[in-house]
């Protein structure tokens, strides 16, 4: 027989004290449904709590003001199942003498959604920028390297880092893009206001095995679940594959030397007809023109404007830059030489070979994929943000999608791994023989409750 769940709901109004709801809590028959919603590293969990409140008399006591903190917790697993901020309560008037309060919640990530950081980090890696950024913001999320006794595991060094203001939980996502050079990096918020921030290999383990084979159907099992028979499928993505990453980032500026000791950036020799001359590059600052080594006066023009002097920098419609006399054409022989600062973009390119040749095909086995993002102010960011694109994206994802049954009495959390055992699924890494038995990463995880408390997991794991 399986054990019935047991659990508790606690409200804590803002600058009161907790108070439990569990009586409270609708199973069936309310207008919402109870739900907990997970993604990893992506946006903080939410969740859905129905309450319904029958009271005697004219009026009812009961409400729960916004933004109170509200935790959910399995006894029998010892577990909470979730914990957060009651960000839009629901009253709906049902009955003369019955209300419905539907709780729409965010999880703690709530607070890291309204808190503003911003700062620059030069030789640092994401760890140590992840507890800088998290302690800036003081919004009660605490983080502290594994080393520590925290939750946030080493990271990459990066060249630098450039945050202009920015939530602290865009700054998280960002860095996790960072990060992922070898293995992606994700992160959560826990019950106690912990920042977990890892990659797939430092992932905790949920201790859970999803089986095709029951040994404990008819118990239960805090440790062994099973799939929905007519909710379960196997994909091997190859919409997603990307193996050549060419990113570009913000433009960088390049000045110019000394004009005694360094070459010039562009350099010509006049032919007594030529009047105009290509630049190599996007001019800025205040050029220093040389004609036959004299300094002679020019002035920069931008496209559609006005100008005047004899030399002029005009930028034509197309944005193209020009040294200009606008007089005469300078004698055969005559030296031109100019000094200026320019801009280049920050780009650079990842590739996968060895994917490129299993998926070799009339393309040479080369799906591309451009980004530009303008915070990438270094070449190595833009380097790190392919190399993130490119361990992710390089072959197919495997990924399950399936749903449990309800006698799995235990707990996995979007972020955690789990075990998945599958007679019928091709496993790939033994030449497409039926029957799977690896480890998954869980990135998705939505669950309803139904009469009692008992729950099913509707789960997307991907093959690690």
């Amino acid at each position: 027989m399986v054990a019935t769940p047991s659990l508790t709901l606690t409200v804590t109004p803002p600058g009161g004290s907790p108070t439990d709801y569990t009586t409270k809590m609708a199973w069936s028959g309310a207008l919402q449904q109870m739900t907990i919603t997970q993604n990893f590293g992506r946006q903080g969990d939410t969740a859905t709590i129905p309450l319904v409140d029958e009271y005697a008399g004219t009026t009812s006591d009961f409400y729960v003001p916004v933004l109170s903190r509200i935790k959910l917790s399995d006894n029998l697993a010892g577990q909470t199942l979730f914990a957060g901020v009651v960000d839009k309560p629901v009253l709906s008037v049902v009955g003369t003498n019955l209300n419905e309060w539907d709780l729409n919640c965010t999880d703690y990530t709530f607070y890291a959604d309204n808190a503003v950081v911003h700062g620059t980090w030069i030789g640092q890696t994401v760890d140590q920028i992840v507890v800088a950024l998290t302690k800036q913001a003081n919004c009660g999320i605490a983080a502290a390297t594994i080393r520590n006794g925290g939750y946030v595991a080493p990271g990459p060094q990066l060249a630098s880092f450039v945050l202009n203001y920015a939530t602290l939980s865009d700054a998280w996502r960002r860095l996790a893009q960072l990060a992922s050079q070898v293995t992606p990096y994700g992160w959560y918020v826990d019950e106690n206001l912990n920042l977990h921030f890892y990659d797939t290999s430092t992932a905790q383990t949920s201790g859970v095995t999803f089986t095709t084979t029951p040994t404990t159907a008819g118990a239960g099992s805090l440790t062994e679940g099973h799939f929905d028979a007519e909710n379960f499928e196997y994909e091997w993505d190859g919409t997603s594959i990307r193996n050549r990453i060419l990113v570009q980032g913000a433009n960088q500026t390049i000045p110019h030397g000394p004009v005694a000791t360094t070459k010039p950036t562009d350099t010509w020799q006049g032919n007594d007809s030529q009047t105009a001359w290509p630049l190599r590059y996007t001019v800025t600052g205040s050029p220093q023109l040389y004609i036959n080594g004299v300094q002679a006066s020019v002035t920069t023009v931008s496209a559609g404007s006005a100008g005047s002097g004899t030399w002029q920098i005009v930028q034509n419609s197309v944005g193209s830059w020009f040294l200009v006399n606008t007089v005469s054409a300078p004698a055969a022989g005559t030296v031109i030489k100019i000094w200026y600062d320019y801009q280049v973009p920050v780009v650079a390119v990842a590739n996968d070979y060895a994917s490129q040749t299993t998926y070799t095909g009339p393309n040479g086995g080369m799906y591309a994929e451009y980004i530009n993002d303008t915070s990438l102010t270094t070449v190595p960011m833009a380097l790190a943000r392919a190399q993130r694109q490119r361990t992710e994206y390089a072959f197919a994802a495997e990924r399950i999608n399936f749903t449990t049954t309800a006698e799995f009495l235990g707990w996995v959390r979007a972020g955690q791994t789990c075990q998945i055992v599958n007679q019928y699924i091709p496993d790939s890494g033994n030449h497409y023989l039926p029957g799977l038995n690896d480890t998954f990463i869980v990135i998705a995880n939505s669950v309803s409750f139904s009469d009692g408390g008992y729950r099913q997991a509707q789960i997307t794991a991907v093959r690690i």
